[in-house]
């Protein structure tokens, strides 16, 4: 999402995203996370070609972030779901800075 995003969005309105499958796929991250795409298609059962672009969006929308890690395999990372608190209080910190953030130009 962009500032502009965030500064026009309500926590109401991001979270009635999280329907259908977007939900399955978060449930399966929080249930069998953090790992990676891969792993946690494998272990929730559900198709990689539905579950990677289902945390893509979760991503987006600040309810998956990126962890480090130790274990490298090739060019795929890890990730973990955040909780629904850790959620909010990301939401809030990226809304006040797109609405913090005026940008100037000199003339």
């Amino acid at each position: 999402m962009t500032p502009i995003d965030y500064r026009t969005t309500t926590w109401n309105d991001l979270q009635a995203h999280l329907q259908g499958l977007r939900l399955s796929v978060l449930s399966a991250w929080r249930t069998h996370g953090p790992g990676t795409t891969r792993d946690i298609a494998e272990k929730s059962g559900i198709d990689i070609l539905t579950f990677r672009p289902r945390t893509t969006e979760l991503y987006q929308l600040g309810f998956i972030m990126m962890v480090e890690s130790s274990t490298h395999r090739g060019h795929e990372g890890e990730y973990r779901a955040l909780s629904d608190g850790e959620a909010w209080a990301r939401f809030r910190e990226r809304r006040e800075q797109a609405q913090d953030r005026q940008l100037t130009m000199s003339l």
